[in-house]
């Protein structure tokens, strides 16, 4: 089986985590918060699960759902098409 290109080029390994999450999408100067599920990170980014609508270099605001609660800002890097195993899914990096 023919390794991905991705997989070469990733900096730092991924943790799978299932963590409940916020992301925060400023659309029209307006705020909006969705849940979604971090399914894994690393040190430079994620990959949520949800229901949102977003396009590749938008800056969104994630929230994990901790005892303490972090936000880090990140850049939408990659969303999941349609109909595709990674439909509903997005990659992010942090900035």
């Amino acid at each position: 089986m023919p390794s991905s290109p991705f997989l070469k080029a990733r900096r730092s390994k991924r943790v799978v985590s299932k963590r409940r999450a916020s992301l925060v999408v400023n659309l029209d100067r307006k705020p909006k918060r969705h849940p979604c599920l971090v399914l894994d990170s690393s040190r430079e980014g994620f990959r949520l699960r949800g229901s949102f609508d977003l396009r590749r270099g938008q800056v969104v605001e994630l929230i994990l759902d901790e005892e303490a609660p972090s936000a880090e800002r990140c850049s939408v890097v990659w969303v999941g098409k349609v109909g595709s195993k990674q439909e509903g899914e997005a990659g992010l990096e942090t900035v």
